[in-house]
C-alpha cells in the first residue's frame, strides 16, 4: 500500500509540473509582450508565411469593386478583338499587385508596423478578441517620396482595412480557454506538484530512490511530449488547406520549436537530478570538504601556534638589548595558498581520482558510448540542428570522451609514482636517527649508524659518530622450487579475485569499510 500511495504521489507530481511548466511557457512567450513580439516577428520573416500573407492580399484587393471597375473600364477601352485578353490583363494586374505588396511587405517601415501591429494582436489575443492584422498603418509608414509614379498608384489602390484574420474565437474556442487557464493556473499546479512530491517522500522510507523515480517520471514525460509534438505534425497539417500548408508548417515550427527547447530543459535539469541521486553518497564528496575544511583550520590553529612560539622565544631571548622584537608576520598571499594547499590535501583527490579510474576502466565502453548517444539525443531533439550545432556537439562529445582518457592516464601514472617514491624512502626510528646500508670491499656489507650527539658548550655544530656494526654475509639462496604452469582455469580465478580486490578498493574509498576491513579481506583473498 505505501508504495502505491508512494508512485501515485510521484505520478501526479509529473503530470502537475510538466503542467505548470507549459503554463510558465505560455505565460511567458503569450502574455510577455517583448517576448511574443519577438517571436512571432521570427515567424512573420519566415519566406513561407510572406509569400502566403502577400497571396490572400493581393486576392482581397482584386475582389474589391473598385479594382474591378477600373479593370473593365480598361478592357472597354480596348478594340473588340483585344477585349478577349481580358484574363491577361487580370493576371497582369495581379502581379503589378503582388510586387507592391511585396515591396511593402520588404520595406524597412515594415518592421515599425509589424512591431505595432503585433502588440495589437497581443493585447486583442490576451483580452479575448479577434486576431487581425490590416494594411492601413503600413500605407502611413511609407515616405512621400516612395508613393509617386507606380507605386503610388498601386498605394493608392490599397483600402486602409485590407489585411488578414489571423485568429477568431469562433474558429479556435479552445485556444483562448487555454491561454485563460494556462496563464492564470502555473502557480497553482506547480504548488500541487511540490506538495504531491512532499508528500511522496514523506510517505517513502527510500528517499533517494523516490527522488529518482520522481525526476526519471518528469524526464520520460517531458520526452514523451517532446515526440508528441513530432509525431502530430504530419496530422494537424493535412487537415489545413493546400494553399496554408507552407505558412501552416512554418507557424507550427516556430511555436513547438521554442516549447521543445523549454521541454528539453526540463529534462536536462531531471536528468541532473538522476545523477545526483545516483552519485550522492558513493563518490565521498561531502566527507572530503569535511576533511578539507578539518585541514584548514588544522593548519591555521599550527600557524597560529607557531606564531605564539616564536614571539615567546623572541622575548625570553637573554641576548637582547632592547625591547623584544616581533615575530615576523607571514604574508597574506602565502597564508592563502598555504590553506588551499591544506584543504586540497585534505580532500584526498589522488585517492578520488583512482575510484573514479577503477569505474571507468571496469565500465569504459558504457562510459564511452553514453557520450556519444546523449549527443544523438541532443542533435535528434535539437528544433533546427545546423552544421555549427554538429560540430559544437562533436566537439562536446571528443571532449568528454578525452577527459575520460586522461583521468584513465593520470591514474595509471599515479600508483607507479607513489611506489617509486616509497621505495626511496628510509625510515628513521626515534627522530634523531638515520640508518643506511653501503657495501664494503671485501663484500660483506656495513650498517652506518649515525647519531647526532649533543652540541658543545661552545656553541659549535654537533659531532657525528659513525658507528660500524659488521653483519654476516648473506647466505646463498636456494634456487627457486620448480612451478607448474599456469593453467586458463588458474587464470580466471586469479581474473575474478583482481576484480573482486578492486570492488573491495572502491569500498574503501566510498568509506563503506575500514582500513582493518579491507586489510583483512585481502590477506582472505590472496591466501586463496
Amino acid at each position: 500500500m505505501r508504495r502505491f500511495v508512494v508512485g501515485l504521489l510521484i505520478l501526479v507530481s509529473a503530470l502537475a509540473l510538466l503542467g505548470s511548466s507549459t503554463s510558465l511557457w505560455t505565460r511567458r512567450h503569450v502574455v510577455n509582450t517583448e517576448i511574443f513580439v519577438a517571436g512571432t516577428e521570427a515567424i512573420l520573416t519566415d519566406p513561407a508565411v510572406q509569400a502566403r500573407i502577400e497571396t490572400g492580399v493581393v486576392a482581397t484587393i482584386m475582389t474589391n469593386p473598385e479594382v474591378q471597375q477600373a479593370i473593365d473600364e480598361a478592357v472597354a477601352a480596348l478594340p473588340p478583338r483585344l477585349q478577349a485578353f481580358r484574363p491577361a490583363l487580370e493576371d497582369g494586374a495581379r502581379t503589378l499587385l503582388g510586387r507592391g505588396v511585396h515591396a511593402l511587405l520588404t520595406s524597412p517601415a515594415f518592421a515599425a508596423l509589424t512591431s505595432a501591429a503585433l502588440r495589437s494582436a497581443q493585447t486583442q489575443l490576451i483580452n479575448g478578441q479577434s486576431v487581425e492584422f490590416t494594411l492601413g498603418q503600413a500605407k502611413a509608414l511609407v515616405p512621400a517620396d516612395s508613393r509617386t509614379g507606380l507605386a503610388g498608384q498601386v498605394l493608392a489602390l490599397i483600402p486602409d482595412n485590407v489585411g488578414i484574420t489571423v485568429l477568431t474565437k469562433e474558429q479556435a474556442p479552445q485556444v483562448y480557454t487555454a491561454i485563460d487557464l494556462l496563464k492564470s493556473l502555473w502557480l497553482w499546479v506547480g504548488l500541487i506538484a511540490i506538495a504531491a512530491l512532499i508528500g511522496a517522500l514523506v510517505v517513502s522510507r527510500r528517499r533517494w530512490q523516490t527522488l529518482r523515480a520522481w525526476a526519471v517520471t518528469t524526464g520520460a514525460f517531458g520526452l514523451l511530449i517532446v515526440l508528441v509534438m513530432a509525431v502530430a505534425r504530419g496530422p494537424l497539417l493535412g487537415q489545413v488547406k493546400p494553399i496554408n500548408v507552407a505558412a501552416a508548417d512554418a507557424i507550427y515550427q516556430g511555436i513547438t520549436g521554442s516549447l521543445r527547447s523549454w521541454t528539453l530543459w526540463l529534462v536536462l535539469i531531471m536528468a541532473g537530478i538522476v545523477a545526483v541521486t545516483l552519485l550522492w553518497g558513493r563518490i565521498g564528496i561531502i566527507p572530503a570538504i569535511r576533511r578539507g575544511s578539518h585541514a584548514v583550520r588544522a593548519q591555521a590553529a599550527h600557524y597560529r601556534e607557531e606564531r605564539a612560539v616564536r614571539a615567546a622565544a623572541a622575548e625570553l631571548n637573554p641576548e637582547a638589548t632592547g625591547p623584544a622584537p616581533r615575530a615576523p608576520a607571514e604574508s597574506w598571499p602565502h597564508r592563502v595558498a598555504a590553506g588551499v594547499q591544506a584543504f586540497v590535501d585534505g580532500l584526498n583527490l589522488p585517492e578520488r581520482l583512482a575510484a573514479l579510474a577503477g569505474f571507468l576502466r571496469r565500465n569504459l565502453r558504457v562510459a564511452r558510448w553514453t557520450g556519444v548517444a546523449v549527443g544523438a539525443l541532443v542533435l535528434l531533439f535539437w528544433p533546427s540542428p545546423t552544421l555549427s550545432v554538429l560540430i559544437w556537439v562533436a566537439a562536446f562529445v571528443a571532449l568528454y570522451i578525452g577527459l575520460i582518457e586522461l583521468v584513465l592516464a593520470i591514474a595509471a601514472r599515479a600508483p607507479g609514482a607513489t611506489g617509486e617514491a616509497a621505495a626511496d624512502e628510509v625510515a628513521a626510528p626515534g627522530g634523531g636517527v638515520g640508518a643506511g646500508v653501503s657495501p664494503a670491499s671485501d663484500g660483506a656489507h656495513t650498517r652506518e649508524l649515525v647519531t647526532a650527539q649533543a652540541a658543545p658548550a661552545g656553541g659549535g655544530a654537533p659531532a657525528l659518530a659513525p658507528l660500524e656494526a659488521p653483519t654476516p654475509p648473506e647466505p646463498p639462496s636456494a634456487p627457486p622450487p620448480h612451478r607448474p604452469a599456469v593453467t586458463p582455469e588458474d587464470l580466471s580465478a586469479m581474473g575474478g579475485r583482481l576484480d573482486l580486490l578492486m570492488r573491495l578498493g572502491d569500498a574503501r574509498s566510498a568509506g563503506v569499510l575500514t582500513e582493518e576491513e579491507f586489510a583483512t579481506e585481502k590477506a582472505n583473498l590472496l591466501a586463496l
